[in-house]
């Protein structure tokens, strides 16, 4: 008998070994994916969302994939907002030095320009390393201090055929890929652009390059193609931030942040044709133009080359910036948090769908951890791959969002955003040290706080209540209507929850100062601020209209 047990029990574990080795044969193979990180892009800039500039090779995406309508950012800046896709958490858990002594232990964080990652962030490529990915990025950064010598010597240069500049340029080139490769995680760092073009240090390259990006994405997908692991690559054009487009029009390509690499190009796209179009345009018109015609033709580079590596049926390709616009980029209103996502996946994601469900930057990280069998990683993170297959299903029931001392939360219906001074500058208004009310910021000049709070009437009001679906533009602030106490004290209560376990306390009581004569003296002062004086202004968006002229 006992003999027997044992053939039984040799019998049944053999056949647990056979049915685990199918199960493993029918699972399917990782996708490879490719994400295209935007720079500052309005919904209305892409043709498949009602844009009137040609953007053929972005829809294309949208015609074979998911065009999501309520996609957020949880930032509308370009650094809280990467480390958020990145890391799939919101900013104001960043932990790297240069975040904790931007505001003492005892105040609320300030979500700025400021949320870096270092080699101790567990990242989306850290997490797809560990699952036998191959990573890559090339691109705009904005993830990390400046400190590097190098900068100094590019700084220095004045002309770039002058013996010794390819050298300097290459030196900070490398410099600008190892901060990559430890801050994020990658493995490969191609064509880095450290922030923004007119940031760069030498002058002479003040333009956007698309060629160059282009060039380092390829090369990337090109390493991937001949190793046998699935990839990842991040790649993140700089359209349509400053500086202006138009401007690169005229420019030599052969001449990069690394260096002169006359192969770079062949990436180029018929920049004659633009220009005899965009000739007839003005300024903002130009900028847009022009700088939606080198994206929409980057993306279609890279769909080319997915297609003729036969690539294209095993790749789950993102499109998303990584927020919107003016008037309301840097705050936590729509037009800065709303933006733009599609989805190609083929097989797996419906062709030509549309929808409705919430989600925002942040669930990447679950989402593609739940893709590729790793686990959670962050409680911030949230899992959207049902609604990727079914996109009639719900995401989230709030949305969040947070930009200098603001913070805020959204159902689609209602919007509520809490304003709160740390003590320190509510004391220096109170005892007029200062002449002004602070932005979101705790500043008095900063750009887009300027201009936000020329076009929202409410900026400065410490509780904000605003009905999306009857009032979409956030100009009627319905915190202290009785008709909407009810829905005023669930959002805030749902705020103060998410807030619970943040390292930095965010007070949601505030100071009646806010409410008197004294601090309104104070806001005319600050609104005296005129966004003509900010040099991009006029040249990046001439004469807004908010809300736009329809809905007045």
């Amino acid at each position: 008998m006992e003999r027997r047990l044992t053939w039984i029990k040799l019998f049944m574990g053999l056949l647990i070994m056979m049915l685990g080795f199918s199960c493993q044969e029918e699972q399917p193979s990782p996708p490879n994916i490719v994400f295209i990180f935007s720079d500052e892009l309005q919904l209305e800039d892409l043709g498949c969302y009602g844009g009137s500039i040609p953007t053929p090779n972005i829809d294309r995406l949208a015609a074979e994939g998911l065009r999501f309508t309520k996609a957020y950012t949880v930032a509308s800046m370009c650094t809280p907002s990467r480390y958020a896709l990145l890391t799939g958490r919101y900013p104001g858990r960043c932990a790297h030095p240069a975040f904790l002594e931007d505001t003492p232990a005892e105040a609320p964080y300030n979500v700025g320009w400021n949320s870096f990652l270092d080699e101790n962030t567990y990242t989306i490529p850290r997490m797809l390393s560990g699952q036998g990915y191959l990573t890559g990025m090339a691109g705009k950064w904005h993830l990390g201090p400046h400190y590097d010598s190098v900068e100094a010597e590019v700084a220095a240069l004045k002309n770039l055929d002058t013996p010794g500049a390819d050298a300097a340029l290459r030196r900070f080139q490398r410099w600008c890929q190892e901060a990559v490769r430890k801050g994020g995680g990658f493995d490969v760092a191609n064509s880095v652009m450290y922030s923004n073009f007119d940031s760069f240090p030498a002058e002479q390259l003040h333009y956007h390059h698309f060629p160059w990006i282009t060039a380092g994405a390829i090369s990337f997908l090109e390493k991937a193609a001949v190793s046998e692991k699935p990839f990842f690559l991040m790649v993140t054009p700089t359209s349509l931030h400053g500086p202006h487009h138009a401007a690169g029009l005229n420019r030599d390509y052969q001449y990069t942040p690394e260096g002169r690499r006359p192969e770079v190009r062949a990436y180029n796209l018929d920049t004659k044709a633009l220009r005899q179009v965009i000739d007839t345009m003005a300024s903002p018109m130009a900028h847009r133009t022009a700088g939606l015609a080198f994206l929409d033709h980057q993306v279609g580079q890279i769909l080319e080359w997915l297609e003729q590596k036969g690539l294209e049926e095993e790749t789950l390709i993102v499109f998303v910036p990584d927020h919107n616009t003016e008037p309301a980029k840097a705050t936590c209103y729509e037009k800065g948090i709303h933006i733009p996502m599609i989805v190609r996946w083929p097989g797996q994601v419906p062709a030509g769908a549309t929808t409705d469900a919430q989600v925002q930057l942040t669930d990447w990280m679950s989402t593609l951890a739940e893709i590729v069998g790793a686990p959670p990683a962050s409680p911030d993170s949230k899992s959207f791959l049902t609604v990727l297959k079914e996109p009639e299903t719900e995401g989230r029931t709030y949305t969040f969002a947070e930009s200098g001392y603001t913070r805020s939360v959204s159902d689609g219906r209602y919007k509520y955003i809490a304003f709160r001074y740390p003590d320190s500058l509510l004391q220096q208004m109170k005892n007029g040290t200062l002449e002004y009310a602070p932005n979101v910021f705790g500043q008095y000049w900063q750009g887009q706080s300027i201009i936000a709070a020329r076009f929202y009437p409410h900026y400065f009001d410490a509780n904000q209540l605003y009905d999306l679906e009857n009032a979409p533009y956030e100009q009627y602030n319905l915190a202290n209507d009785p008709a909407y106490a009810d829905a005023l004290v669930r959002m805030k209560t749902t705020l103060q929850r998410h807030l619970s376990d943040f390292q930095r306390p965010f007070p949601m009581a505030y100071d009646a100062f806010r409410d008197g004569e004294a601090f309104d003296r104070l806001k005319k002062a600050t609104l005296r601020l005129d966004p003509n004086s900010i040099p991009w202004y006029k040249r990046d968006w001439g004469e807004i209209e908010w809300p736009p002229p329809t809905q007045h």
